[in-house]
Formats: C-alpha cells, sequence, structure tokens
C-alpha cells in the first residue's frame, strides 16, 4: 500500500472509484453549484498528488462541459503516467505538449496542465492561484499534523479529500494474526513518509480539526474498499504491500507474518476501511 507504482495505481482505480462515499460526493457537487451555477462550467481544479490522473478521471465527469485542472505530483514518471493515461481515457486529443493537454471526453473539454512540485515546499504557491477546487486522494494519511496545519492555513478554496486509511481492515474467515498484522501495519502508516511523522488513521480526524480551526465547514463519510474479487492482481499486490510493512516494523515472527499472507490469499473477503471528506469555507468570500 505504499506503493506508488503506475501498475499499482492502475489496479486500485476502479476500486477507489466504486469506493467514494456518495453523500459526501454529493455534498462537493452542492456546493459547487451554489457557488458557481448549476451548470458548473469553467471550473479550474487543482489536483495535489495527482499520481496517474485517476482523481481527475473520477470527478471530472461530474463537472462542467469546460474544465482546467492543474496535476501536481513530485514524480515525473507519474506525471508521465498520468499524461498517457488521459490520452488513452479521452474519445480525442485536442492538442499536447510536454506539460499541457487538452482532451475531448463525452462532449467535455478538459485542460489539463502538469507540473512537478514537491508539497513540502510548493504547497503555499499552488493554493495561492484562486482555484476553484482542491482535490486530493490517499494523500492526507501520508502526511504530518504540521503539514496539516500549514496546508489549512493556506488553504482558501473547497478541499475535496478522498481514500484516507482510517485504520480498519477486517477479512472472512478471520484469523488470529489480524489484530497484530493490522496493529503492526498502523504503525508503519504512522512513520515519516517525506513529510514528517506520518498521521496514518488519525488523520482524517486531525484534519477535520484542523479545517474547522481556519473557518471551513466539514461533511465525512466512509469510503471502504469492499474486496470479493479474491484472488486477483489487486489483491495480491495490497496483500504484498501489507506484509512488506508490517515486516518492515519487526512487530511480527517473519514465520508467523508468513503464514498469516498465506492464509489471507485464501480469503473470501477483505473490507479495508477509508474516509472522505469535503470542506468549504464558513466565509464564502474567501475562496
Amino acid at each position: 500500500m505504499g506503493d506508488f507504482s503506475a501498475q499499482w495505481l492502475a489496479l486500485r482505480e476502479p476500486v477507489d472509484h466504486a469506493s467514494r462515499n456518495v453523500v459526501v460526493q454529493q455534498a462537493m457537487l452542492s456546493w459547487l453549484r451554489q457557488k458557481h451555477g448549476s451548470a458548473l462550467a469553467e471550473l479550474q481544479i487543482l489536483d495535489l498528488g495527482c499520481g496517474t490522473g485517476s482523481n481527475l478521471r473520477a470527478i471530472a465527469p461530474l463537472l462542467g462541459q469546460t474544465q482546467q485542472w492543474t496535476l501536481l505530483d513530485y514524480a515525473p514518471q507519474l506525471l508521465q503516467a498520468a499524461k498517457a493515461s488521459l490520452m488513452a481515457w479521452a474519445d480525442q486529443v485536442l492538442s499536447a505538449d510536454q506539460y499541457r493537454l487538452s482532451l475531448l471526453k463525452s462532449g467535455q473539454t478538459i485542460d489539463v496542465s502538469f507540473a512537478l512540485a514537491d508539497l513540502n515546499i510548493d504547497s503555499a504557491h499552488w493554493l495561492a492561484q484562486g482555484f476553484d477546487l482542491v482535490t486530493a486522494s490517499a494523500l492526507f494519511d501520508l502526511v504530518s499534523a504540521h503539514w496539516i496545519d500549514a496546508f489549512c492555513r493556506q488553504l482558501r478554496a473547497p478541499l475535496y479529500a478522498v481514500l484516507s486509511y482510517d485504520g480498519q481492515m477486517d477479512w472472512n474467515p478471520a484469523h488470529p494474526l489480524d489484530a497484530q498484522v493490522v496493529a503492526a501495519f498502523e504503525n508503519h502508516q504512522q512513520q515519516d513518509k517525506g513529510f514528517g511523522l506520518a498521521l496514518g488513521p488519525a488523520a482524517n480526524s486531525y484534519l477535520l480539526q484542523s479545517l474547522a480551526s481556519h473557518g471551513f465547514s466539514t461533511d465525512t463519510g466512509k469510503s471502504p474498499w469492499l474486496i470479493e474479487a479474491i484472488p486477483g492482481e489487486f489483491y495480491r499486490l495490497l496483500l504484498e504491500g501489507i506484509e512488506q510493512a508490517v515486516r518492515q516494523t519487526g512487530r511480527c515472527e517473519p514465520t508467523a507474518l508468513r503464514v498469516w499472507y498465506e492464509a489471507r490469499l485464501n480469503a473470501q473477503a477483505c473490507a479495508v476501511g477509508h474516509d472522505d471528506l469535503f470542506a468549504w469555507p464558513t466565509d464564502s468570500a474567501n475562496c
């Protein structure tokens, strides 16, 4: 789950899209309609840690006929993968160069800019650009409390943040080592992922508090992965990622962990908990 390869991101995309909380999503759309009109035309959206562009592909069909997206990531190979994935997803590519893409999808014209960014030092610059919406997927559980506080001080636009891990993992049938493995995985999630000590499963609750203290109203809801396609390539990579993370903590005896892994390969179903969040400025003049 700490692997941000294009292969892993491609495998998780349909699961991510199916898992989004529809109530939180509707709250986001309703607020945007009240602010910008029912057509939701010409919105400018900033996507943080874009990966291969999954967030755009999930949200763009819900918005208006013309959209402008700015996709940020720290990994140039992921920006390249995002561009390639979006070109393959489009019905027609209207224009393309190294940093920009204009595409047609289901009658919508979507202009995309790609930018290499280190969110430790660049977030203030990008958040000051006057976007209509800031989005992120599977980002906030990787960052520290200090980073979130700084982010919320800088934020002026509404925020739609989805798929933050909430610490819940359940398998059917249960296994005696499940609780120990989940606790060790949580310890790994709270290690430094490049933004200071990560909040891991505590991220959504901390983000809610920090947003409220900086003048935002919030709506949140659960968005669990419900995995029944076992065996399957997505589930196999998920399980490998969990085992590798737990092994790195040294909190589970290696042989016992391998026995657990082999048993989990034959599970009937697995659920991994996440949180979605929408936040909007209480004073709409701020956005």
